[in-house]
């Protein structure tokens, strides 16, 4: 009988055990605090230097920007500066530093100073950079002909035959030329040049047999002084003229062909993130696929050709 009276009191005991232990238990819970992501330590980012030319740092400025904090490490160098020689050499330090240059002198300080990887953009004549065993690659200086052939016939559709004049180390360009002109029905008529006075002649001689003028940025046979002649040469001769630089069509040039700061970023950023995850890159020049055309309207209005709706737009490939 006795046993019969203890069981509910025993019941209560066990109960008020259970309770408690699940209170104690979850006062221990809330005092443990919540596991913490571990931060990437900033010293454990790949690390890159990005080395600008006079006249790069806006595209210094746009790269740095597309590259995230979280996952590099960048330092920013205008190696035209004196302050260039205070950094450079404790970058120098660095054994797996990747070098991002832009223009040929921040390239060649590139190639010259550091012994680690390196991405060169805006460098047309890059033949020099290329060391053997060296890790250098560089993305096109100048956009597919193919693009700026298409958008030059839809501009000026009568034209037929287009002058080419290259140094012998860009002889390639002649091929790709004769291959994009026969894409939109332009005959290529081309000669190789050995300095600035020598393209300012083949040109003259060439003048009769050409509708246009395909300038290409090579700064071994063009000079300011010939680039002048040449432009005022070919308008007074109705030669239409495709430049590299906006600036040129101040100079008399009908439009200009350069590639996009954005689309040089892009593929930068994609080269070194292929370099980053250890990827192997071929070919040494990465072609951009983007360009924007600019056009002087009062040259087109000179030549009689119909008057554009816009001076400048993007045109991309299809790849």
């Amino acid at each position: 009988m006795q046993r019969r009276q203890d069981a509910p009191l025993r019941c209560c005991v066990i109960l008020l055990l259970v309770i408690s232990a699940v209170i104690g238990c979850n006062r221990r819970r809330a005092a443990t605090p919540p596991i913490q992501p571990v931060p990437i330590s900033v010293s454990l980012l790949p690390e890159v230097a990005i080395l600008s030319s006079n006249g790069y740092a806006a595209l210094a400025a746009e790269l740095r920007a597309a590259l995230p904090r979280t996952a590099y490490k960048v330092t920013s160098v205008e190696v035209d500066v004196d302050e260039s020689r205070r950094i450079l050499p404790a970058l120098r330090q660095k054994s797996k530093l990747v070098v991002v240059a832009i223009g040929l002198p921040a390239a060649r300080v590139a190639r010259d100073r550091f012994s680690g990887a390196v991405i060169f953009s805006q460098v047309f004549n890059y033949q020099e950079l290329l060391v053997s065993g060296r890790s250098i690659r560089g993305v096109s200086a100048m956009p597919p002909l193919d693009l700026q052939v298409k958008e030059w016939k839809k501009l000026d559709p009568k034209i037929q035959r287009i002058g080419l004049i290259v140094a012998q180390p860009h002889s390639e360009l002649i091929a790709q030329a004769e291959k994009a002109g026969k894409a939109s029905s332009v005959a290529v008529i081309h000669e190789i040049s050995s300095s600035d006075r020598e393209t300012l002649y083949l040109f003259k001689r060439m003048t009769p047999q050409i509708d246009g003028l395909w300038l290409v940025p090579d700064d071994q046979i063009l000079s300011p002084a010939v680039l002048r002649d040449l432009l005022s040469y070919a308008r007074s001769h109705g030669v239409r003229v495709c430049v590299f630089n906006d600036a040129l069509l101040e100079w008399g040039a009908l439009m200009s062909a350069t590639p996009t700061s954005a689309d040089t970023t892009r593929t930068v950023r994609r080269l070194l993130e292929g370099l980053s995850n250890g990827a192997t890159i071929a070919p040494n020049i990465t072609t951009v696929s983007e360009l924007v055309i600019r056009l002087n309207v009062d040259v087109a209005g000179h030549f009689g050709l119909p008057s554009p709706t816009r001076a400048a737009w993007v045109v991309r490939s299809g790849r």
